[in-house]
């Protein structure tokens, strides 16, 4: 049994380690993938606590590095996956059973999420897809007015908002660019708040959020500056002196 001290990402019934941040940004399970519903069953042994270890699902089909198409930032190879067909085992480490299930990976992942075994159920609806960090970007406006009914006291502070997804790596890499020059530059307040808790009435995956940064004693030009810094990269073959960068393609002041 694999051992890991890792962190595990939230929003999710079952414990996934952040380890797992592609299969889930792709929504692609591969064989070899062993994942287990609580937390003890990848740190104690099993026959202190078996009681208390749950499920274990083993992946055994796709193989290992078999896609259709390459996921990512790709909506459209998102929703490609959540279609195709998954292999695996599913053991009740408890009761010391399992059982060979072929479903699709929407479904795993669903499972994953919401602890409800009934989707593995093929005469039940298929899940919906969730939406991306795309479309939370779309949404920044109403997202906004949500924050601003919350706890945001001083109004000359600078503040900024953009949609980041903790399962996929260009997301990930851009926020903690963000954050790490904004907290170098400015004093600067940051967090991240669940895109399913902004009241926005539709259900997104549940590593998609919002990129909170409140900046004091600043101005937002200076702000600007400062992610463009990070953001922008012209091209090396450009015709142009002139700055191309646009902000309002990465978030939003309010």
């Amino acid at each position: 049994m694999v051992k890991t001290s890792q962190p595990y990402f939230p929003n999710f019934t079952w414990a996934i380690p952040l380890a797992f941040a592609d299969p889930l940004g792709d929504c692609h399970f591969e064989l070899g993938d062993t994942l287990y519903e609580n937390q003890a069953a990848y740190t104690e042994s099993w026959s202190k606590n078996r009681k208390a270890l749950g499920h274990a699902i083993q992946v055994l089909a796709p193989a290992r590095g078999v896609a259709s198409k390459s996921p990512g930032l790709d909506d459209s190879a998102m929703a490609d996956s959540w279609q195709q067909e998954v292999k695996f085992d599913l053991h009740d480490l408890s009761g010391e059973t399992s059982r060979t299930i072929v479903s699709t990976q929407g479904r795993l992942y669903t499972l994953l999420w919401k602890g409800d075994f009934a989707v593995l159920d093929e005469a039940t609806k298929a899940p919906s897809l969730p939406s991306a960090a795309s479309v939370l970007k779309k949404k920044l406006p109403e997202a906004a007015a949500f924050l601003k009914e919350g706890n945001l006291p001083d109004p000359t502070s600078i503040r900024f908002l953009t949609p980041t997804d903790s399962a996929a790596g260009l997301y990930r890499e851009k926020y903690l660019k963000m954050k790490s020059k904004l907290e170098l530059e400015f004093e600067t307040t940051s967090r991240l708040e669940q895109a399913n808790q902004l009241g926005l009435n539709i259900e997104f995956f549940p590593t998609v959020q919002v990129a909170f940064f409140e900046m004091k004693g600043t101005t937002r030009a200076a702000v600007e500056k400062a992610l463009q810094d990070v953001l922008y990269k012209p091209s090396a073959n450009r015709k142009t002196t002139e700055t191309r960068f646009r902000l309002q393609a990465h978030g939003l002041f309010f």
